[in-house]
């Protein structure tokens, strides 16, 4: 029997948001606002400033007609997801002024976390972030940017009764009204679809698979090498090694780089030296 596979899981939740008709409810009610109808809507949208700069893969990559939406699925608590916030922002504006926008045209911005985790201890349902003077906290920046992190853990404590049963469904309820039905079909829908499960095989399991095998066989023959060259020698074989296998099963760059620990430039060499 196969194994069940939950929204929860970060596959799972891309793919369900890739349906318009779940997506645009789902942030209306995590946020509390209207949103008109979607212009486009991407799942894994990858992110990066030029093509040697530190990449991002988003799960769900959303635009309506002057904000974005970055919603992601967070199962473990990595301790950096703060700091990721900064990067993620600032890779989004910059894919903007790209395209020669001015300032002013950057549109409003809402990057989300669902976490399976209480990322700041505090117990609260919602922690929302906005730029504001530390001297008078009434004064907002203004640079239309706010970061949000659920905490499933504490749906309890969500006053919102739509947000609430959207958390207690996301930390392990039966669904219990129209949305979490709605999503909850497509799960079930998703989940039997064979393709689909051959596909869940996601980027982080094959580099999980991949880089075992490369690094028991890249690290023995760094070592060998390492005898004559020196230990440093070797690791740095081993993680060639690694690159190499990675890049031959056709993973994506910039995860090989976060994956391995070498530069932009050697990555760049073995892949156009394949």
């Amino acid at each position: 029997m196969a194994k069940e596979i939950r929204i929860t899981d970060n596959f799972m939740f891309a793919t369900v948001m890739k349906n318009e008709n779940i997506c645009r409810p789902f942030i209306e009610r995590m946020l509390g606002i209207s949103v008109e109808k979607i212009e486009y809507l991407e799942r894994e949208k990858d992110l990066r400033a030029d093509p040697f700069s530190k990449g991002i893969r988003l799960d769900v990559y959303v635009k309506d007609s002057n904000r974005v939406f970055t919603l992601e699925m967070q199962c473990s608590n990595r301790k950096d997801l703060s700091l990721r916030t900064r990067y993620y922002q600032g890779l989004q504006d910059i894919s903007f002024l790209d395209k020669g926008n001015l300032y002013r045209h950057l549109p409003e911005s809402y990057i989300l976390f669902i976490c399976l985790f209480d990322l700041f201890g505090k117990e609260l349902p919602v922690y929302t972030f906005e730029n504001i003077c530390s001297e008078d906290q009434r004064i907002l920046l203004n640079d239309k940017c706010r970061k949000v992190f659920y905490n499933v853990n504490a749906w309890e404590k969500e006053t919102n009764p739509e947000r609430r049963a959207l958390l207690e469904y996301f930390f392990g309820a039966a669904a219990n009204d129209e949305l979490t039905r709605a999503i909850d079909e497509q799960v079930s829908i998703t989940q039997n679809l064979r393709q689909w499960r051959k596909e869940h095989m996601t980027v982080e399991q094959e580099i999980q698979l991949q880089a075992s095998y490369a690094y028991d066989d890249g690290f023995s023959h760094g070592i060998s090498q390492g005898i004559s060259q020196g230990i440093s020698q070797g690791a740095h074989d081993a993680k060639v090694e690694t690159a190499k296998i990675l890049l031959a099963n056709n993973v994506e760059p910039s995860i090989v780089l976060k994956s391995t620990g070498l530069t932009a430039e050697e990555i760049e060499n073995l892949k156009n030296n394949a």
